[in-house]
């Protein structure tokens, strides 16, 4: 009798356990980190033209979200329109492609990231080859629930046991015959707002030849800072000066 009811307390545990897991999936939404005017901007710090010429042939960064990348090189988007509903999530914005000094000038494109609202709509086997960097550099929130619900292809493995990470691994040919040259993988790490935070690719021995980082503080913010510092710093040095010349002429007791 009291392995019967033990039974019993156990199926009712598990059903009730399973409702509640349920009730966290369906009452999921999935929405936009980012807003309309914000600012992202990334900053490559590696770029090896060698290897990856050797890997995508001439050309790879000839157009795409590499187009004209280098080290050094920032590219900034800005948020102009976001666009949520039950079937869609999209956001609409204007780029500025990888430049070095500090005018941006001109934008060169406007363009859109679309997904759908519901991940599960999605077919089986997804694929992220229309991207020139094979992973987006912006996601749904929350992104690793989003990431993890896509029915990704076999180069593709979601990891969110700390951040969220998409690991990509493909074999020599693995796009197409002759592309790539050689196998590569990339990890992409995202951010909470669903921005890419980091990106590398690696070629054989671990070897990084593309990281491009999130830029957290707009560089012109870092020149800003140091000259509000070494105007703070001037100041108190005269105050010293100053007070040290003043208890000089003070006269004596």
């Amino acid at each position: 009798m009291l392995k019967h009811k033990m039974f019993l307390a156990s199926i009712l545990f598990l059903l009730i356990f399973n409702s509640l897991n349920l009730t966290d999936v369906v009452g999921l939404e999935y929405r936009v980190g980012v807003k309309k005017n914000d600012e992202l901007i990334w900053k490559c710090k590696v770029s090896n033209k060698i290897e990856l010429n050797n890997l995508f042939g001439s050309g790879w960064d000839n157009g795409g979200i590499f187009n004209n990348i280098s080290k050094g090189m920032r590219m900034r988007w800005k948020i102009n329109d976001i666009e949520t509903n039950s079937s869609l999530i999209k956001i609409n914005f204007d780029i500025w492609l990888w430049k070095k000094d500090l005018n941006w000038g001109v934008k060169d494109n406007e363009t859109q990231i679309t997904y759908l609202t519901n991940h599960s709509d999605y077919i089986e086997g997804l694929s992220f080859i229309n991207n020139t960097s094979l992973v987006p550099f912006w996601f749904p929130i929350p992104v690793g629930e989003y990431m993890g619900g896509l029915k990704l292809n076999a180069w593709y493995d979601v990891d969110n046991r700390v951040l969220p990470t998409l690991n990509v691994d493909i074999h020599k040919d693995g796009i197409f015959p002759g592309y790539p040259n050689e196998n590569f993988k990339i990890i992409a790490v995202y951010n909470d707002q669903g921005i890419l935070n980091s990106y590398k690719l690696y070629i054989k021995n671990n070897m990084v030849i593309l990281d491009i980082a999130y830029d957290f503080l707009p560089f012109y913010v870092i020149p800003t800072t140091v000259i509000l510092i070494s105007i703070f710093t001037i100041g108190i040095i005269i105050y010293i000066i100053k007070k040290a010349k003043s208890s000089k002429n003070l006269p004596m007791p």
